[in-house]
């Protein structure tokens, strides 16, 4: 194992030339820009790497994702299997998931980048572009892993599978019928998922699951057109209807939401869960310096911010609008209001479930009359702490960073794991390049070196320890 790892850092430059070939290629999933070559250039660059690859096209016309496959060298696995130890002889190999988008942020706002988001730029040890780290150097990081062990064992140890999805950036509104249609070819014993790396202060960080999230319009209607504000004695107003509906869904005093039965199948954490909790890191002062607040809502302590963040849920409302917002005053009365909200959802609330209960919470609270319309939805998935997957990429993580592993049994963000994890049965385990200096979504993202070739020696590790165990973790 030790000359994959070597030649992981070795061969750097070759791997960096090849995320610098993707960083070039715009492939802005919000705005479809790159799009006309995106998909190929991915495609091309997986057959470079020994997979075969195709590109699958998406319902609805969405972006397309890009799949390949790789068999494992019988050799490679029998050669993970020794270092495993026992006589295992008559296994097959396993099958690895790694699981990347393509896709990236807009650049927005970019007159705070200090460089071309899109021509790579090397500052000392430090890489800047669009995509350098979420999540483009994460897919050239899984590749020096193939190549590593292609050229240092001819072969990998097991079968791998990746893919590259398109849509991540914009919520991933066609994974679920693209998965439906290829559920055969994107099955897998385990996945690796993109993301984790390691914090602040340098210890290797894992998480093992993703909120869902439940994105809504609301909008209201109640005049023809707009009225001269001196009407307000006797029309209706449809703002004031609109923020008493929004009122109705959250106590803001003690931050419950109230729309009934909301909170029924909210998965309760295991004692495993709740540790991993409890050994955290304390954020709350990082989170006062970035964002500038006093204190945290319903008065959360340090202590209590932790579980609160993770594993509850949300209603937040992302926008308003109604009515006249530019320079100086118009005494108008709006015949329309809108909002949009998104729910984050944790295990094992489902967002049709949530948008019906909202539907009947606003009927049931005398507003009818107020439009719900149904954005998108992504399921959430938690991979039990518990598990041999877990615990083998806890354990490898630790290994390679030196450090005990941060451990978030899922993360407040959200994405498509569900569809992967739920849907396939899949478990799933972060491991990649991530630092929090790396301003993934924000102008001047970037990596390091130092980061890249840890985050490979890790994914290598793993998928060594994968190949060798696997069926010993299935069985016991």
């Amino acid at each position: 194992m030790d000359s994959v790892l070597q030649h992981i850092e070795n061969k750097v430059d070759r791997s960096l030339e090849t995320l610098f070939t993707l960083v070039r290629q715009p492939s802005v999933s919000a705005q479809r820009l790159g799009f006309d070559k995106a998909p190929q250039l991915v495609a091309e660059i997986f057959t470079e790497h020994g997979f075969e690859t195709e590109i699958i096209p998406t319902p609805n016309n969405g972006l397309p994702s890009v799949y390949g496959y790789a068999p494992a060298s019988i050799d490679a696995f029998r050669r993970a299997q020794s270092a495993a130890g026992g006589d295992r002889s008559s296994a097959d190999p396993p099958t690895l998931m790694l699981y990347v988008h393509y896709d990236v942020q807009p650049t927005d706002p970019i007159e705070l980048w200090e460089t071309d988001p899109f021509e790579p730029t090397r500052k000392g040890d430090r890489l800047y572009g669009r995509g350098m780290s979420d999540d483009k150097g994460n897919i050239a990081a899984r590749l020096a892993v193939i190549n590593a062990f292609r050229d240092e064992w001819g072969g990998l140890p097991c079968n791998v599978k990746i893919f590259a999805e398109g849509e991540e950036e914009s919520g991933s509104p066609n994974l679920p019928g693209l998965i439906a249609e290829n559920a055969d070819k994107l099955a897998a014993d385990a996945c690796i998922w993109e993301g984790g790396g390691r914090n602040a202060q340098n210890r290797p960080v894992i998480y093992l699951g993703l909120k869902g999230v439940l994105a809504v319009e609301m909008s209201v209607s109640l005049l023809r057109g707009d009225a001269h504000s001196s009407y307000a004695t006797v029309l209706p107003s449809a703002a004031w209807t609109l923020i008493n509906a929004l009122n109705s869904i959250k106590d803001t005093a003690d931050d419950r939401i109230l729309i009934e039965g909301f909170y029924d199948d909210v998965r309760e954490s295991t004692p495993e869960e709740d540790r991993a909790l409890a050994e955290l890191p304390d954020d709350s002062d990082e989170w006062r310096e970035t964002f500038g607040n006093e204190s945290f809502v319903a008065g959360l302590g340090s202590e209590d911010l932790p579980r609160k963040h993770l594993f509850m849920p949300t209603a937040n409302v992302a926008g308003l609008d109604a009515g006249y917002q530019g320079e100086g005053m118009k005494t108008v009365l709006p015949a329309k209001a809108s909002a949009k909200m998104d729910f984050r959802l944790v295990p094992d609330m489902h967002p049709d479930d949530i948008f019906d209960k909202i539907r009947r919470h606003l009927d049931r609270h005398g507003f009818e009359n107020v439009d719900l319309n149904l954005i998108s939805g992504v399921h959430p998935f938690r991979t039990d702490m518990s598990s041999k997957w877990a615990r083998m990429a806890i354990e490898t993580s630790e290994e390679t960073y030196g450090k005990r592993a941060v451990i978030y049994p899922n993360i407040a963000g959200s994405g498509p794991m569900y569809d992967f994890g739920g849907v396939l049965g899949i478990p799933i385990t972060s491991a990649g390049i991530d630092h929090p200096a790396h301003k993934i979504h924000a102008p001047n993202e970037n990596i390091t070196v130092g980061d890249f070739v840890l985050g490979a020696k890790n994914i290598a590790r793993l998928m060594h320890r994968f190949a060798g165990e696997w069926d010993h973790a299935q069985s016991g």
